[in-house]
Formats: structure tokens, sequence, C-alpha cells
């Protein structure tokens, strides 16, 4: 039996590593979103202070980010139990796109943040990829969260109380 506080993904639950990685990047990237979607309204002497934070926090949680994502390819996608399979297939590949798309901000927004001082072709370029998979995410964000608010309140299946805690009575998968 699956207790209460497991740690790893079982076959049909998310376990809280999952959990914490997957609401850790949530507010991460909501934060961040805002925050970078601010910086052009500043006023000229708080455009630097508010790239700065952008960039302060999005390098702090980098490496948690890069783990959420390494974990999610790692330990697969659990199964809603009752979910069909083009149903799960689809989930996967929403799933799979917001973590590409994090991939792409991941790599440019370092790549940008580097090349700012010398406002070189590498650091437009990046600014061009960031800008796009940061318009991307929030589109795909929008799209899980109406996914799961629809799932919430037109299914009795347990996809939304799944991301809060794991299911206490499913056995543990320990690969």
């Amino acid at each position: 039996m699956n207790s209460p506080g497991s740690l790893l993904d079982t076959k049909n639950s998310f376990g809280w590593l999952s959990i914490g990685l997957h609401w850790f990047a949530a507010l991460t990237i909501i934060l961040l979103w805002f925050i970078g979607q601010s910086i052009a309204s500043q006023s000229v002497e708080q455009i630097d202070a508010r790239r700065s934070l952008h960039i302060t926090i999005g390098l702090v949680a980098w490496l948690p980010l890069v783990a959420r994502i390494a974990w999610r390819y790692k330990s697969g996608h659990p199964r809603v139990n009752g979910q069909s399979l083009l149903t799960h297939r689809l989930a996967k590949a929403a799933h799979s796109s917001m973590l590409l798309v994090l991939v792409v901000m991941l790599i440019s927004g370092p790549l940008m943040a580097w090349a700012i001082p010398d406002r070189s072709s590498l650091s437009e370029f990046a600014f061009v990829f960031h800008s796009n998979a940061a318009k991307a995410l929030a589109v795909l964000v929008v799209l899980h969260s109406l996914a799961a608010l629809k799932h919430l309140m037109f299914h009795e299946d347990e996809t939304v109380a799944r991301i809060f805690l794991p299911r206490k009575d499913d056995v543990q998968n320990e690969e």
C-alpha cells in the first residue's frame, strides 16, 4: 500500500516529489511571467531593476525547474484510473509541450542575460526565442488550467485531486 507520504510516483498517482516540483514550477513560472511582462512598462530607471529581479529569480529557480523536467521524463506520466488511452496520450503531449517550451526558456533566458551588455546578435536571437516561448507557455498554461477545471466541474475522476495528494491505495512502483 502507498502511504500518504509517498515520495515517488506510482502507476496511477503522483508522489510528493512530483507534486512539490509541479507547484514550485507553476508558481515560479507565473511570477516570472508577470515580472517579465512588466519590464517594458517600467520607467527607464526601473527597467534594469525589474530585469535584474526577473534574472535573479530565474537563476535561483533554474536548477529546480530543470529537476522538474528531468523527473517528469524519468518517472513517466501516471494514468488516471478510468482514463482512455487517447486522453492519456493527449495529456502527456500537452505536458510534454509545456516542458519543451520551458526548456527553450531555460536556455534562451541565460543566453539573453549573459549577452545583454553588448547587445549582440546572440542576445537578440535569444530574446526572440525567450519572448515567443513565454507567449507559447502562457497559452499552454491557460489550456492546462482550463482542462483541469473541465475535469473538476464535468468529470467524476481524480484528475485534479491527484496533483494535491498522492493516492493512498496505490501500490508503489519502484522503477
